[in-house]
């Protein structure tokens, strides 16, 4: 029996196939199965895992006969053999002893299962790769379903960060919802496991290189409230059919039905504007949060006061809801657009540090196509005529004596009343300079602002019109 059994289910990811399956075949667990379940690719997909299959026995090569990635996964799950099952998506891929770390932990502590966190990965260029830390909280701990139950809000919303206990899933049936297309039929499952969970654990570790450029992912995909609302129906399905009734699991559901229907579509607005068939799904969640709160399930002290008063807003006062919607979409596009705008309108762009910070806001800058950056700058000087992510690094004197009407981005977040009088003192404007206040959020920092549509296309009516159902 093979310690781990990981799960890649593809679909035309030819541009990324290789980096994905050679992060799993290197795995330093060497005792795993990779179980490449391909729903029918024609972009040169299958040639390459073939390739794979033809030179390391550990790797099978299955065809689904259906483009549904829930039925990928089943699929999957039903061929595996081994002790614990992981989750690669193909676009995606995984630091080396990510299967031999969480299997040691899995099985030291008899877990159902064992996460971790992650990265966003952004590549803009060619030979940039950027990965933005995302640590999952509470690790160390034993949890169970109650850790859950008990939570205003899930903090892990994904299901490829760790792995599960084979006997745990077949003893419960948790498997995916098999409807068509490959958007969200991941949280049927990751909300089964999360109420049958018995032993279970979060560890302070990030393996996993989550893709956040990749234009086919489901995370754009337009018709996202239909999907969610699909995952909403199987769960409660599911919930019936296992005999879930307790008011706990009930009113955790309820409270995760919330987000579901509100999350997605907050960021959705950030980009585009809702057309009938979104519209229509969300009077469907609709009448299901408002038949919830009837009985009892979505109680204002058992949610945050935020979710409480726009779950409130959204049943109660739909147009005020939109008109809300829209603003608070607006506020969090500029957030980080306004910053992208006012970079971009620069001539030529000094980043000054090159630790943390400047990782975010170079990340934010090249993923929206900005190439006015012409160096780096820091007061360490083992750090001079190196590179980082492509961009030379020089002392600030070098700096300014070579760009001298450049404009400063100082991203740091300590020592910056230091780092401004060292500027003035080398003849640098104030009105040369700005510094990045942004959060160090890995989501805010890999979206897209100067691509696609805009927060006027929004407020326009440009956007979402292409697509009325």
């Amino acid at each position: 029996m093979p310690k781990v059994s990981i799960i890649l289910p593809s679909l035309n990811v030819a541009a990324y196939i290789r980096e994905c399956m050679e992060s799993v075949i290197n795995q330093t667990l060497l005792d795993i199965e990779i179980l490449c379940i391909d729903a029918g690719s024609t972009d040169g997909t299958c040639e390459i895992i073939q390739e794979y299959t033809a030179k390391d026995s550990r790797v099978r090569f299955i065809s689904s006969e259906k483009r549904s990635y829930g039925y990928q996964m089943n699929l999957g799950m039903e061929l595996a053999q081994g002790e614990y099952i992981g989750i690669v998506e193909t676009d995606d891929s995984v630091e080396p002893d990510m299967y031999e770390v969480l299997y040691h932990k899995a099985v030291g502590q008899n877990l159902d299962y064992v996460k971790a966190g992650f990265y966003t990965m952004v590549t803009p260029y060619k030979g940039e790769k950027y990965l933005l830390e995302n640590y999952l909280g509470d690790s160390g701990q034993i949890l169970s379903s109650q850790y859950f139950i008990e939570k205003n809000l899930s903090p892990d919303v994904y299901i490829w960060n760790g792995i599960y206990k084979r006997s745990f899933l077949q003893e419960f049936d948790i498997r995916l919802n098999e409807s068509p297309g490959a958007a969200f039929q991941d949280c049927g499952f990751r909300y089964l496991v999360d109420m049958h969970l018995r032993r279970g654990m979060f560890i302070n570790r990030l393996f996993y290189h989550y893709r956040r450029d990749n234009a086919a992912a489901s995370t754009y995909n337009p018709h996202f409230v239909r999907f969610n609302l699909a995952e909403c129906r199987y769960i409660r399905e599911r919930m019936l059919r296992d005999g879930v009734t307790d008011r706990d699991r009930r009113a955790f559901m309820a409270r995760e039905t919330v987000m579901m229907a509100l999350s997605p579509y907050t960021t959705f607005r950030e980009h585009s504007l809702p057309n009938k068939e979104i519209f229509s799904d969300l009077d469907e969640f609709r009448r299901i949060i408002i038949a919830d709160k009837a009985q009892g399930l979505l109680r204002q002290e058992e949610m945050l006061p935020s979710h409480w008063v726009e779950m409130r807003l959204f049943t109660e006062q739909p147009k005020a809801y939109e008109a809300y919607i829209g603003i608070k979409a607006k506020a969090n596009y500029d957030v980080y657009g306004n910053f992208v705008q006012k970079m971009a309108s620069k001539g030529q762009l000094i980043v000054f540090c090159t630790g943390k910070v400047a990782k975010y806001a170079l990340c934010l800058c090249r993923m929206n196509c900005l190439e006015n950056i012409v160096a780096l700058c820091d007061n360490d000087p083992d750090k001079w005529g190196t590179s980082y992510y492509g961009h030379l690094v020089l002392s600030p004197e070098d700096a300014a004596s070579r760009y001298p009407n450049a404009h400063y981005l100082v991203a740091k977040r300590g020592e910056v009343k230091e780092i401004l009088q060292q500027l003035s003192d080398l003849g640098v404007k104030k009105e040369q300079i700005s510094v990045y206040r942004l959060p160090l959020n890995a989501f805010g920092s890999t979206n897209l602002f100067m691509r696609g549509y805009g927060a006027e296309d929004i407020l326009g009516g440009k956007a979402g019109k292409e697509d009325d159902g």
